[in-house]
């Protein structure tokens, strides 16, 4: 608000602080209560200090907030029954002004109230029409778009009577003309239901509100290199007496002139137009420091052509020969429009050919032989020839000059095309022509050796040639090449993703790129996750494809790829891949660990297993293969050795092994003895040598035989060697109740194993009588015996016991 001074900080709004006290008894209101103001003005509003059967207290601190801002305090007032605010220079359309006051240490919004604009009616401009007469105003008015508002129009002369216009609409129309012989006064009055206001009062001459009808019946006529307009007084005779002003307008052009007292008709030629063209022509006029009128009804006319003025230009493109020497030659020419109606057709001739084309067609193509010769085009009409123009076809093979060093650029859809002089001789000029597609030519003769090519397609390769010209005929064209403007890299084409766990392989494809697109630099592949930022690679043009590491194993990606030239950037689709959560090498180190546990446990499962089978084959041996045992001669008198008190029986029983071997070791034997053993042993006792686990021989441990033998303890019948006179053999059977095993086993303590060899009982065996020993060893399949000397062991086998024993021998 201009000229009011509010403070920047901003009134307590707190719900707890600002509270609008309940009416009780006088109403506490901010007087006047919301009221209008013309825009710009001031106005005083004003709190009653006793409300509500409450006074406040002068004490007490009270403000004043203007759009909930409070209001510096040199602009209060005060007295002991009001407090006073003075705002000045209120622009805005509506305001709110409240006034606040501490009570009981709280903040309260006492009252406020809401202050509207309104502003006058402004820019009255009025218009008088002749035919029919009408005296229109117009005016603009700022107001509120859903406000009603009432318009009047006042106008009023010195002498006349005060008339009146109403219009719910900011323009107003009287249906009359103004008295013109006085000066007039308008003024509009703008009402609504609240306000109602005045504009300031316009003072206006009425001749200078006329607004004269456009000129009629306007003709046009075109004659060579200018155009005649005529046309009428406008308003006819109502306006003889005064000077009415005009303007012509044709060409982009505007010509005034002025129209004299009396004069029923103008004339007006223009200055010089365009031959063959078609112009357009309007005028209008109005009185003297009077508004003009509108612009009349546009003529259009075709200027005329001067033909003899006319340049033709003529040009021409060979094609390569054929074997014959042939050659086609395209011409081409800037002649005269055809709707210009000045011509009939060309002629064109060459050697002792002449060909004629219709005055619409602009090029033709002929064929010459390898000799040079010269086109001419000459323009007709009736037998009438204007001048000509040609052009000369060098002969196949002709030494001909060229222009040197030719440069093109190209920036921002323009070419620039330079060139050297050629050497030797001077020239009278330069042909350039230039094409986008090989079929359509523009071409232009200029003296420079420089050139700027405008008005060109954008992104559109332009062959252009340049070709010096000479007197008697022309040099050798240099062909150039170049594009109007290159644009970014086209679209590329596929990407395909060959994800890993940690790792993905991006693979693209571009499009063939156009003649104009420009070289591209690199490539940037941007990759990132749903959560985190974006990331790049990026790579030389040589390159399409890229290897993204460092990934997060199990995600999804999303990826594209940018292509960078000089000339811009293009960006691929976007594509979405996910990585594995396990990769291959996880899953070959894990399957070689499995492996390898799986081997370690196989081979310490079998290794346990047959550790164990040893175990058990030593802790219980097969009694069929069970060692033999021997005793000495001296012992035959001690049946039993009685072990040491401090040993155990356990102690001193050892196991052994057999050996087949050990039967020659004990001592020779028999051949008989041998035949009948190999022979006659069966294979239930191989087979029960195989599954006792032991091999084919065995050998004690290394304690001595005489060590074992004295732990079975001899029978008491047994009679020593000292007595022969007995007759007992040295092996005989005995009844298993005599065991003397028997009564060891009694006495051996529960702890020790039990041992399967004492289910074998020592026999008293007698000595058989002379002559029986061979025949006995013959009988017994499994029994070997061999007598010796009275020092010498005597060998019992098991099966040698159990025989006798089945035969019932004591």
């Amino acid at each position: 608000m201009n000229g009011t001074q509010v403070h920047v900080f901003e009134s307590q709004q707190n719900n707890q602080r600002n509270r609008i006290l309940p009416p009780i008894g006088v109403p506490c209101e901010v007087i006047p209560k919301d009221p209008y103001v013309e825009h710009g003005s001031s106005i005083k509003v004003m709190f009653k200090k006793t409300c509500n059967t409450w006074k406040l207290n002068s004490h007490s601190k009270n403000f004043w907030t203007l759009e909930n801002k409070r209001i510096d305090e040199s602009l209060y007032e005060s007295n002991s029954t009001f407090s006073i605010l003075t705002i000045s220079n209120i622009t805005l359309p509506k305001v709110t002004v409240r006034f606040h006051s501490y009570v009981q240490e709280y903040e309260q919004i006492m009252s406020g109230t809401i202050i509207r604009t309104y502003q006058r009616p402004r820019n009255i401009s009025c218009v008088t029409f002749m035919s029919p007469c009408d005296f229109v105003c117009h005016w603009k008015h700022d107001i509120q778009p859903t406000e009603k508002i009432n318009y009047k129009v006042i106008r009023q002369s010195q002498e006349g009577p005060r008339e009146t216009c109403s219009s719910n609409h900011t323009s107003c129309s009287f249906k009359s003309c103004p008295i013109f012989s006085y000066q007039n006064y308008i003024t509009v009055q703008a009402e609504s239901t609240f306000w109602k206001i005045n504009s300031y009062t316009l003072e206006l001459d009425p001749w200078n509100t006329v607004k004269i009808d456009p000129p009629k019946h306007v003709r046009v006529v075109a004659l060579r290199a200018c155009l005649k307009v005529d046309w009428e007084r406008p308003g006819g005779q109502m306006f003889l007496s005064q000077v009415i002003h005009c303007q012509v307008r044709y060409a982009q052009h505007v010509m005034y002139m002025s129209m004299g007292e009396m004069v029923e008709t103008a004339t007006m030629t223009t200055a010089e137009v365009e031959e063959c063209t078609n112009h357009t022509t309007s005028v209008r006029c109005s009185l003297d420091k009077a508004l003009w009128s509108n612009w009349s009804r546009p003529v259009t006319v075709l200027s005329d052509l001067n033909v003899r003025g006319w340049q033709l230009n003529l040009w021409r493109k060979i094609d390569p020969p054929d074997n014959r020497g042939t050659r086609g030659v395209h011409l081409m020419w800037k002649g005269i429009s055809p709707a210009c109606n000045a011509i009939d057709g060309y002629k064109l001739t060459w050697r002792e050919a002449e060909m004629v084309v219709s005055s619409s067609v602009d090029r033709a193509s002929i064929t010459v032989d390898q000799w040079a010769c010269r086109v001419t085009l000459a323009a007709f009409r009736g037998n009438t020839t204007f001048p000509e123009d040609s052009v000369y076809l060098p002969a196949i093979g002709e030494s001909l000059y060229q222009v040197t060093a030719p440069q093109t650029t190209a920036k921002d859809g323009v070419i620039y095309v330079s060139w050297a002089v050629p050497p030797a001789r001077p020239v009278n000029g330069y042909m350039i022509d230039w094409t986008a597609d090989g079929e359509t030519y523009n071409w232009l003769r200029i003296q420079d050796t420089d050139l700027k090519l405008t008005g060109l397609l954008n992104f559109t390769p332009y062959t252009i040639t340049v070709t010096p010209l000479y007197d008697t005929n022309t040099g050798l064209g240099t062909v150039l090449t170049i594009c109007s403007k290159e644009k970014a890299p086209d679209y590329i084409w596929t990407i395909n993703v060959s994800d890993h766990e940690k790792s993905a392989q991006v693979i693209w494809t571009t499009v063939p790129q156009s003649p104009c697109t420009g070289a591209i630099v690199n490539y940037t592949v941007f990759y990132k996750t749903r959560t985190q930022p974006e990331m790049s690679v990026t790579v030389n043009s040589g390159i399409q494809k890229v290897t993204l590491v460092s990934l997060q194993s199990d995600t999804e990606y999303s990826v594209h790829v940018m292509a960078s030239a000089v000339t811009g950037k293009t960006n691929s689709s976007v594509s979405h891949f996910k990585t594995k959560r396990y990769g291959r090498t996880f899953v070959i180190t894990t399957g070689f660990i499995c492996g390898v546990s799986f081997l370690v446990v196989l081979v310490t499962g079998l290794y346990c297993v047959i550790q164990w089978k040893r175990i058990l084959r030593k802790m219980v041996p097969n009694p069929g293969l069970s060692s033999l045992a021997f005793w000495s001669s001296q012992e035959y008198q001690t049946p039993y050795n009685n072990p040491l008190e401090t040993e155990t029986i356990c102690e001193n029983i050892y196991p052994c092994e057999v050996d087949t071997k050990t039967d020659n070791a004990s001592g020779p034997t028999h051949p008989e003895d041998e035949d009948t053993l190999d022979g006659e042993e069966t294979g239930s006792r191989q087979m029960d040598r195989r599954s006792s686990g032991f091999g084919s021989s065995s050998s004690c441990d290394s304690q001595s035989v005489e060590e074992s033998i004295r732990l079975i303890p001899a029978p008491a019948e047994l009679p020593s060697r000292s007595q022969p006179d007995k007759g007992l053999n040295p092996v005989e059977s005995v009844s298993s109740q005599d065991s003397p095993l028997d009564s060891l086993d009694s006495q051996l303590p529960e702890r020790c194993p039990i041992n399967p060899y004492r289910g074998q009982t020592p026999v008293e065996s007698p000595v058989p009588p002379a002559g029986h020993e061979e025949e006995l060893g013959r009988s017994l399949l499994e029994t070997r015996y061999h007598s010796h000397t009275d020092s010498s062991p005597a060998y019992v086998t098991l099966g040698m016991l159990q025989h006798r024993k089945s035969n019932g021998e004591t």
